[in-house]
């Protein structure tokens, strides 16, 4: 008796990866409430057939064959509980025909007005990719599409499905097969508190100063790791014991695009933990060392494309491309275009940020909503999920901790109302690298940012 794995079933098994029973202390961050929202309209259209609606079917098509061409539309109605934040959302698409299907499936944004009797004379129009998923060409259950950067928020989104593979369809359960239809799943959840430390005591461990800075925290909630070089074998120079990570290594752009670092990659991302959230990140920050000449932004970009369809042809949800840039380069005073570094949303899940309060110097703390204002709304305007992945301040002259506390728990709640996947505080003293002091060390300080993490 043949398997029917359905809409329902994939759904699922995408909320049971990310409700693990892990303890507070352990793993916190993902374990988001999920809600499943109903296709609200589906229907198709047919190039050779122009006047027919399909709109009552109980399957809908993107069809690419020499002589049929059809693409669907999806539309979703979500309303987001007061109080809640979207911290991710996926359409997923249950086939119901496993043969002749497409290697690449791809999700578009959709302009105008359309409803179950359009055709393809009065069709909408088609936008731009907002997501892609790559498929065996046969046998594959269903496709799971990322639209978190676009669902954000209360509202009507819809969606087109076209087939660039030619010969092939993509036929699915619509609506009107009831529970195996499209569905959006929606998942709430909180911004991960987080932070970068090193060993500071004598004899500590980079282990066991994971451990001090839980206790500063109640247990933080992701941990911030770097490698100067590629990265260690799991679990790496640190056990965060199933916590989501933020991890960046580094590898020059000339040898990744030679292929030197293939198998080492593709072996790393293929034996990370399962049922942990990594954000990993190729080359953090790379500005400096491009204006420098180590290598150039077009290598740069070539490089992170090349180590992303590494990862993605491991096909681990839990493994999430973060590019981390300075949220200088999006000043003006920068002379920078940070779209230099971009590899190409294709080619990322997340957005991820390094910036800090440039005003300590003059006695401030730079007002939250203005600081992320630029950052926040660059990730939104390319319909991608952001993080903070390092941010801090030193006491300004004058302080004793209880003004940056108040600017760090006004942080906290401007960066979770702005559903920041996470924020990463810089707990390092860089005074040996002609920085400041940016660590909590202060009892007003540590308890703003415990009670973030808590």
């Amino acid at each position: 008796m043949a398997l029917r794995f359905t809409a329902s079933m994939l759904v699922a098994a995408m909320v049971a990866a990310t409700s693990t029973g892990a303890t507070a202390a352990e793993t916190p961050a993902e374990t988001a409430a999920a809600a499943e929202v109903a296709a609200a309209a589906d229907t198709y259209v047919v190039a050779e057939r122009p006047s027919t609606a399909y709109g009552t079917e109980t399957k809908v098509t993107a069809a690419n064959w020499t002589t049929w061409h059809s693409e669907t539309y999806l539309r979703f109605d979500v309303t987001v509980p007061a109080g809640a934040s979207i911290s991710r959302a996926s359409v997923v698409l249950a086939f119901n025909r496993l043969d002749s299907q497409p290697t690449t499936l791809e999700l578009r944004s959709v302009a105008g007005a359309w409803n179950e009797s359009t055709t393809y004379t009065n069709r909408p129009t088609v936008g731009a990719v907002v997501s892609s998923v790559s498929l065996p060409g046969s046998g594959a259950a269903g496709a799971t599409f990322d639209v978190s950067g676009l669902v954000r928020s209360t509202g009507s989104f819809s969606f087109a499905v076209t087939n660039p593979t030619g010969q092939s369809v993509a036929s699915v359960h619509s609506r009107e097969s009831g529970s195996d239809g499209p569905r959006l799943v929606v998942e709430y959840g909180t911004t991960l508190c987080g932070a970068s430390f090193t060993n500071e005591l004598a004899g500590e461990t980079y282990q066991q100063a994971l451990a001090r800075e839980d206790g500063y925290y109640n247990g933080l909630e992701v941990v911030r790791i770097f490698y100067s070089g590629l990265p260690q074998a799991w679990p790496g120079k640190l056990n965060t014991n199933g916590r989501p990570m933020i991890v960046s290594f580094k590898a020059p752009p000339a040898e990744v695009l030679a292929g030197t670092h293939d198998a080492t990659l593709r072996g790393w991302f293929q034996t990370a933990p399962a049922g942990q959230e990594i954000y990993w990140s190729y080359y953090h920050e790379p500005e400096d060392n491009i204006a420098a000449g180590a290598f150039t932004a077009l290598q740069y970009r070539q490089a992170w494309q090349r180590i992303s369809g590494l990862a993605r042809q491991v096909g681990n949800g839990r493994l999430h491309a973060t590019l981390i840039l300075m949220g200088w380069s999006l000043e003006a005073a920068s002379g920078r275009n940070w779209r230099d570094y971009y590899p190409g949303r294709e080619h990322l899940e997340v957005l991820g940020w390094d910036l800090y309060n440039a005003s300590w110097r003059n006695g401030q703390y730079k007002p939250i909503p203005e600081m992320f204002a630029k950052v926040i709304s660059t990730s939104q305007g390319e319909g991608l999920r952001f993080g903070i992945a390092e941010t801090g301040s030193p006491i300004v002259a004058g302080d004793d901790g209880a003004r940056r506390a108040t600017w760090l728990r006004e942080m906290a709640a401007h960066l979770t109302a702005s559903a920041a996947v996470f924020v990463s505080y810089f707990d390092l003293d860089w005074t040996n690298h002609d920085g400041p002091d940016y660590r909590l060390r202060d009892a007003a300080s540590q308890a703003a940012w415990r009670d973030f993490c808590s």
